[in-house]
């Protein structure tokens, strides 16, 4: 027998059907087999009710897919149940079907896929049926409830458009005194006959047998449904323009009373459409899913882009960086045998449970994740079922009206920190329905907030660094928390920033001490992971020691070619590169290292587990919020940075729930040709005229003498220029600007960018308004020079190094030391967190009072935490080292 075949299922409230069905003609092939469900049952009566009739047709042949029509409500994407409340299927509520029920099939490799029951029903008249040859159709089903399909060519219509309503429903579209439902289904028979006799009856059957006797009262109903129909669908027939009128379903039987007056009533409305009875009746349900089988998985379609970036995937295994040369991929050291690599090995561990919760981050591939991870599970001859949060979650309409307030104007990037909790992202009474099933060897409930049902098991945490889940919703593989399409990325990143990660990092804060197995997902085929105390013991070790957090490269469109020409193993094939965010501790990932392994998890991390060993005397002030942010700038033959402010204290705190505020400073790295910083006012500005000028460039897009009112300094190596908030201000070209500052970073208002567009080919977000109510114009003529630009001063100078002092402003809460040495020098942390950069010299190696060691290459930031107490730093190269150190004060 040919293997080329699908197998069609259709499965009902009581029953499931299935057939072999040969994709070339759409023709069943053999017998279709049957058997009634207890829709009661639990997940495993039921799961194994179906692959048994399943598995009688397939029998062992390599059947290319399995088609299955199944009621809604149900997610047919990813073959999960949604069916609640209808006393019908309610253990399956939030199951992975296709996942749970590939261990019951004779062969688990055969992909399934779904679709909605009257869906299937259209598909199979619109190949073998009466729609057969038709372009376009309207397939209508009449029973319990109204179904509808819009067919164009074969494809189910649902978007919503003028022809075609949101997903092709009809049966929520307003009639009368109601919906459409309540007009065209078995119960307005049985009502209206009731209305009109006083008489109950069971259903259509009994009044049609009535109206073949002539009985004028069911004449006159099916007279009145005919009427009403035409009425409601009309509109429908005259916008979508459909060839043929298919009707379907039970009532549908009761035709010959009500068809003849539909047709007349549409001419009569100038639709000469044919209506026609479908012709196939409970094999179109088998056809249609099998076919619609095929349409999916026989396709040949390239691999969806899951990343939107020219950076390289960081790689799982790689050895440390030779000495002197800028490693894009630190370590923090855990000993051998630490870190497991594959889905195959974290499935082993998985087998050894009986309930399991996988949590994690957003923008994890959970059905890839589930679909590995299942595959391999398999193996263990176990029976896993899946189940999945998202079936708790609620409607994506729910949660934009519930998150409006903290997004502020749509065009705006700036929101404000959202008061809610992850929990209010989930329908409790939903959630509370997704329960383990007692018959299933192994339970496995996956998601984003999993934890917060309430099962009790081991725990998995799923994570995922913040620059690959960017990358990731740059390219539409990845969305917002509750969200169900793309929305423009400046929008994505403003609702991560202000809502998704405020909840879900406290409630990866409230989970970490459960963890008993963290995984690294950024390569989605080949997971890294490690026990939850492995993890927990090396954010201790980190916080007693050193840690160094994995850099990201970004361009801009001011970008420049120092760090292409100066950092091996980017990919240099870009235009540019304007940022690394070295220690941009929200969007930064720390790694882990055993035997070249590198796990790689959030920073946030740390400061969850350690945050008083990090931070020392300041660990009230700052609690999880990493004080101190070091990034580079790059401008070497690239553009000026727009012109600019930062928010005051009390401005971001009132508007924008921040609880501190964006103080700056400018260390010139290196510089090249003739490098200028925009800072401060000219003598005497005009703030009005200021103000007008830059409005009119913005209206006008044209560019205008911006140093009229802002001061132009010239630029020199290891320059240090202060930004307090407020400060207007700017690096010019041909400038690698270390930026030392506090940790907000999305708070700048750009006042003026002359007039360029950003790399997406829009003009870049300027905020005048903004700037203008948080600018200080008396920063202006000589102050700048004495107050704005720091004087370094010898603190203290011995045979062994210079230290000096780069005083910052009074503003900042931070401020930064210079060291000069040749050999070595002893430092104490005296209970602050050292964050340092070697920014002359080759290498330094610091060990600690752990006896740890570790070495540092030039330009790399390194941080020491206060717990760390002491530690010696020697010089590796063969002249003087100079190194920054920034702490807060």
């Amino acid at each position: 027998m040919k293997t080329n075949y699908y197998a069609g299922v259709d499965i009902g409230g009581s029953h499931i059907s299935c057939a072999l069905i040969d994709p070339e003609t759409g023709k069943i092939v053999g017998n279709i087999e049957e058997s009634d469900v207890n829709c009661d049952g639990a997940a495993a009566e039921i799961l194994q009710a179906w692959s048994a009739v399943i598995n009688r047709v397939i029998s062992d042949q390599a059947l290319l897919g399995v088609g299955v029509a199944i009621p809604g409500p149900f997610d047919y994407e990813r073959g999960i149940s949604l069916i609640e409340g209808v006393q019908k299927f309610d253990s399956l509520f939030g199951l992975n079907i296709k996942e749970s029920i590939s261990p019951e099939m004779n062969n688990s490799q055969i992909p399934f896929t779904f679709i909605n029951d009257a869906s299937a029903f259209a598909l199979g008249e619109y190949y073998a049926g009466v729609a057969k040859g038709n372009k376009k159709c309207l397939v209508i089903t009449i029973g319990t409830g109204l179904g509808s399909t819009f067919l164009n060519e074969g494809r189910i219509e649902t978007g919503i458009s003028e022809s075609v309503p949101e997903n092709g429903y009809l049966y929520n579209i307003p009639f009368k005194n109601s919906i459409g439902d309540d007009y065209f289904s078995t119960r307005w028979f049985v009502n209206a006959w009731m209305e009109k006799t006083g008489d109950k009856i069971s259903g259509v059957k009994e009044i049609s047998q009535l109206a073949k006797n002539n009985d004028q009262r069911a004449l006159s109903l099916f007279e009145e449904f005919s009427g009403n129909l035409a009425d409601f669908i009309s509109p429908w027939l005259q916008k979508f323009k459909p060839e043929t009128l298919v009707i379907g379903g039970n009532i549908a039987k009761a035709s010959p009373f009500f068809l003849d007056r539909l047709v007349v009533l549409l001419r009569e409305k100038e639709l000469a459409i044919p209506v026609k009875v479908c012709e196939l009746w409970e094999k179109s349900p088998l056809i249609g899913a099998a076919m619609y089988s095929r349409n999916r998985l026989d396709k040949a379609m390239d691999e969806k882009q899951i990343r939107k970036t020219e950076q390289f995937l960081a790689p799982e295994k790689v050895e440390n960086a030779p000495q002197g040369y800028y490693d894009i991929y630190p370590g923090f050291p855990l000993g051998d045998g630490k870190i497991n690599e594959g889905h195959d090995s974290l499935a082993a561990w998985i087998s050894q449970q009986k309930t399991v919760i996988i949590d994690g981050y957003e923008g994890v591939f959970w059905d890839r994740l589930v679909a590995n991870l299942n595959q391999s599970l398999i193996k263990s001859g176990k029976r896993v079922y899946w189940y999945t949060m998202d079936a708790a979650m609620k409607s994506p309409e729910e949660i934009d009206r519930m998150i409006a307030p903290c997004l502020g104007e749509r065009d705006s990037i700036f929101g404000k920190v959202t008061d809610k909790k992850l929990i209010d992202w989930f329908d409790i009474s939903r959630l509370q329905k997704i329960r383990p099933d007692d018959e299933a060897e192994v339970n496995i409930l996956v998601g984003c907030g999993a934890a917060l049902a309430g099962w009790e098991g081991s725990l998995v945490y799923v994570d995922l660094p913040k620059n690959e889940l960017q990358f990731r919703m740059r390219a539409g593989s990845a969305l917002n928390l509750g969200a169900d399409r793309k929305d423009d990325n400046r929008n994505m990143y403003k609702r991560s920033y202000f809502v998704d990660w405020i909840v879900l990092n406290e409630h990866k804060a409230h989970v970490l001490p459960q963890i008993d197995v963290i995984v690294d997902e950024q390569r989605p085929d080949h997971y890294l992971w490690m026990r939850g105390d492995d993890l927990r013991c090396g954010l201790t070790a980190m916080s007693r020691n050193f840690f160094r957090v994995r850099p990201w490269f970004e361009p801009g469109a001011w970008g420049g070619q120092w760090m292409k020409g100066h950092i091996d193993g980017l990919n240099k094939d870009v235009d540019n590169l304007a940022w690394s965010f070295e220690l941009m501790v929200l969007e930064n990932g720390l790694m882990f290292e055993s035997n070249e392994y590198r796990l790689e998890v959030s920073f946030d991390f740390l400061m969850f587990n350690n945050y008083k060993e990090v931070l020392g005397d300041c660990a009230e002030k700052f609690k999880y919020d990493f004080p101190i942010r070091f990034d580079f700038l790059d401008t070497f033959d690239g553009g000026n940075l727009s012109v600019q402010c930062h928010p005051r204290t009390e401005y971001i705190q009132k508007e924008f729930g921040m609880p501190f505020t964006q103080d700056e400073t400018y260390y010139i790295l290196d510089c090249q040709n003739e490098p200028t910083v925009y800072l401060g006012f000219q003598e005497g500005v005009n703030p009005e005229k200021f103000h007008q000028e830059l409005v009119y460039s913005q209206e006008n897009t044209e560019e205008i003498d911006i140093e009229k009112y802002v001061q132009k300094h010239p630029a020199r190596k290891h320059d240090f220029f202060l930004i307090p908030n407020g400060t207007i201000h700017a690096s010019g070209k041909d400038n690698l600007v270390l930026e030392i500052s506090s940790a907000p970073y999305i708070f700048t208002f750009k006042m003026y960018d002359w007039v360029r567009l950003d790399l997406d080919g829009r003009p870049r977000p300027i905020n005048i308004d903004h700037g203008m109510k948080n600018v200080d114009f008396s920063r202006q003529g000589q102050r700048v020079e004495k107050e704005f630009i720091s004087h370094p001063c010898v603190m203290e100078q011995n045979e062994t190094y210079t230290l000096e002092h780069l005083p910052t402003h009074p503003l900042h809460f931070y401020d930064v030391h210079r060291y000069h040495f040749d050999q070595e020098i002893a430092i104490e942390t005296q209970g602050k967190c050292h964050v340092w950069m070697l920014v002359e010299g080759s290498s330094v190696v610091v060990e600690t009072a752990d006896g740890m060691k570790q070495r540092f290459n030039y330009a790399e930031t390194f941080v020491i935490p206060a717990d760390a107490k002491s530690y010696k730093i020697t010089n590796e190269g063969n002249k003087q080292a100079m190194m920054l150190k920034a702490f807060v004060r």
